[in-house]
């Protein structure tokens, strides 16, 4: 029987990509049996293509926290290996796919981050394998964000709220950031001895050098759309409610270019790559630490939990 070029490298990509989770990491995720379409209705995500654009929006619902929750992470990466199952080994010609434009449904929030509930509930009860399980899921997702599932597209963070923590991390893997002026931005961990495990560090170095990440790291301090963008980490700033304006027109000056924009992320990726081996190794260090936390360090955790509670897309 032949097999295409596109259903060669689909094969190869289920085989040999170390990005995607092993056996044993699948039958734990359970995924179910996925539909060859680009408008899906997860629990906890939902995702709609425009084909006269070339967008896929995949909007995340927030439902009960506006964070990583592991239901959230969950679907987010089912969607990226529906993705690749899909598209793998297409060309530019063959996927219809432009711009994957990550957006929220929590009005005040893109994502505050990694679940504080969770954390502080696995650190009590001492449980190392769980955090560092939901730590490998999380990194899985950005480094796949990062190099956009190998596909030949383009992701958007399109932040009409606060990105705070993990979300300030995830907002980093994309390739374009576009903001509302009233979104705040920060890395809250060094409140409770903690640091942001989750490629900070990686990714930040890369763009701003050693001095520059480590003070964005420890500084806690919260920081404007504004105050980002003159850092070079948001590329549009508007007003809010105009994100998705701004989105659509820069689509449109842009369109022309798209080839060449493409090319200069992989330019940018490969002479400052950023390897899954290293964000694995740097979250392991951040495992290790926050199991060492204090019942201090947990009930300050506590309350950013809350936060992320009352930050929550409407039921």
């Amino acid at each position: 029987m032949a097999v295409s070029k596109r259903s060669l490298h689909a094969l190869l990509g289920r085989m040999d990509n170390d990005n995607l989770p092993s056996r044993e990491q699948a039958s734990v995720l359970s995924f179910p049996l996925r539909q060859r379409t680009l408008d899906l209705d997860y629990p906890n995500l939902a995702t709609r293509f425009e084909p006269e654009t070339g967008i896929l929006w995949a909007r995340m619902k927030h439902r009960e926290r506006a964070c990583y929750t592991p239901e959230i992470m969950r679907d987010m990466r089912d969607f990226q290996l529906h993705l690749r199952d899909l598209y793998a080994g297409a060309s530019l010609e063959e996927c219809p796919i432009r711009w994957l434009v990550w957006a929220s449904d929590a009005p005040r929030a893109w994502s505050l981050g990694g679940d504080l509930q969770t954390f502080t509930r696995l650190i009590r009860a001492g449980d190392e394998a769980g955090l560092r399980a939901y730590a490998h899921l999380a990194i899985d997702i950005l480094y796949d964000n990062l190099i956009n599932m190998d596909l030949p597209l383009l992701s958007v963070a399109l932040i009409t709220g606060d990105a705070i923590g993990g979300g300030f991390e995830a907002m980093l893997t994309d390739d374009i950031v576009i903001a509302e002026r009233g979104a705040k931005f920060g890395l809250p961990e060094i409140l409770f001895n903690l640091f942001p495990g989750m490629g900070a560090y990686s990714f930040l170095e890369r763009r701003l050098g050693p001095n520059l990440a480590r003070t964005l790291i420890t500084d806690g301090v919260t920081r404007s759309a504004d105050e980002m963008k003159e850092l070079g980490l948001v590329d549009i700033v508007c007003e809010p409610g105009r994100a998705e304006s701004a989105l659509r027109a820069f689509i449109a000056e842009q369109a022309p270019r798209f080839r060449t924009l493409k090319t200069l992320s992989q330019v940018r990726q490969r002479v400052h790559p950023v390897t899954r081996r290293e964000l694995l190794d740097v979250v392991d260090l951040w495992v290790d630490l926050a199991m060492q936390l204090s019942d201090a360090d947990l009930r300050r955790m506590d309350c950013l939990a809350r936060v992320q509670e009352r930050k929550r897309a409407a039921p």
